[in-house]
Formats: structure tokens, sequence, C-alpha cells
């Protein structure tokens, strides 16, 4: 039976990555970001691209909707979008950290609640991060802020909701493209590789999984 991917946030390493992977391993895509539509479905074999903003709860309604409708049910959600970094406490801005909140932490919520229906029935979401959930980052005030608030809902959904397996993917380095050999880096399709051993993970997989240079 086909399997459906939504993945909301497709940057050109993780997200782009990881759309491909799952494409290659005979999974429909559904590619959700702000600025859509995305070339990046036309050089999938099963994909379309929504425009949606994961902050606004009617706009991801709608977004799982036209998912559904074009590609059936959610298999599995993933959480990539971002909304930037952050600044030293000094040049910090209340701004910053509420955009940073509620791209990361409350688009999570809504793109879970969203999908729910879908989910319950051994569904998998996958939400990106980074060490800054369980490290200080004085270099990224607002950044470290939004970081673990959004690893604490993802262990909390977990634990919540009965049927869906919830992991917080700790990325602990920088994320390299496939045609770089960028040292102290992950490479992206290894980085896709693990997203999609975790989605197709027929047992218990952990809450945080870190995801270190290879």
């Amino acid at each position: 039976m086909t399997r459906t991917l939504l993945l909301a946030g497709v940057g050109e390493r993780i997200g782009t990555g990881v759309a491909r992977r799952f494409d290659a391993a005979g999974w429909q895509v559904a590619l959700v970001s702000r600025s859509g539509p995305d070339g990046l479905a036309n050089d999938l074999d099963s994909a379309v691209s929504i425009r949606a903003d994961i902050t606004d709860e009617d706009e991801v309604d709608r977004a799982v909707a036209e998912t559904r409708k074009a590609l059936g049910s959610v298999d599995c959600l993933v959480c990539n979008a971002s909304g930037g970094a952050g600044n030293p406490i000094d040049s910090a801005d209340a701004a910053t950290l509420e955009r940073l909140w509620r791209v990361r932490t409350l688009g999570t919520f809504h793109l879970v609640q969203a999908c729910l229906d879908d989910l319950r029935d051994g569904g998998t979401v996958l939400v990106s991060g980074t060490t800054y959930a369980s490290e200080p980052a004085p270099e990224q005030v607002e950044w470290a802020s939004a970081a673990p608030a959004t690893r604490g809902l993802a262990r909390t959904l977990d634990a919540a909701v009965e049927g869906v397996q919830v992991t917080y993917v700790e990325i602990a380095t920088a994320v390299r493209p496939p045609d770089s050999d960028f040292p102290g880096a992950v490479g992206s399709d290894d980085l896709a590789d693990r997203y999609l051993e975790l989605a197709e993970a027929s047992g218990a997989v952990p809450t945080r999984v870190r995801l270190d240079t290879q």
C-alpha cells in the first residue's frame, strides 16, 4: 500500500533530502511551505506542493485537507519548518523570539492536531530539532528558547497520543548537501535515510534521536 508523507518546511538541505528519499522509497509526498508552490514536486514521482503558513490553524487545516484529497491519508508527518536563527542577548528581540516559537512550537502543534485522525493507527511524527533543545546557546537566545519548547511538546505528544510515534530528531551538527564533502557535518542524504528508517520502523523508536557527524 502506498504511504503518504506530509513534509512541512522544504529547505534545500533537510527538507529536499527527506522528500527525495521518501519518494525514492515509493512514498507519496505533500510539500507544505509558506512560499510554495515548490518546483521540487515536479521532480518527484507522486507529489503535490501546497502553500500554507503553519502558524495559522485554518491554513494548516486546508493544507491537510488538500493533501488528503490529492494523496490520501497522512502516514508520516515531518515538522521541519524553521523561522531563522537568533541573536546574543544584547541584540535579541521579542519579535524574533515570538516568530521562532510560533513556527517551531505552535506550528508543530497545529500540524499534529490536523493530522491526528490519520496518524492514530500507527503513524509517525518526526520533528527536526537541534542540540539547543538540551544545551545552552548564548549566541542564539531566541532560538534556544524555542528549541526546548518544541522538544517538550514532541515528548508530551508521544506520551499523550496512543498509536502515534513522535520523535524529536536532534541534529547535533551542520548538514551538508549531497555534493559536498565538508568535514564536521552530516550529509543530507544520510540524514534523510535516518528519517525514512524511523518512519518505516515496525517497532517502537525513541522519543529523541540524536544525529551527529558521519
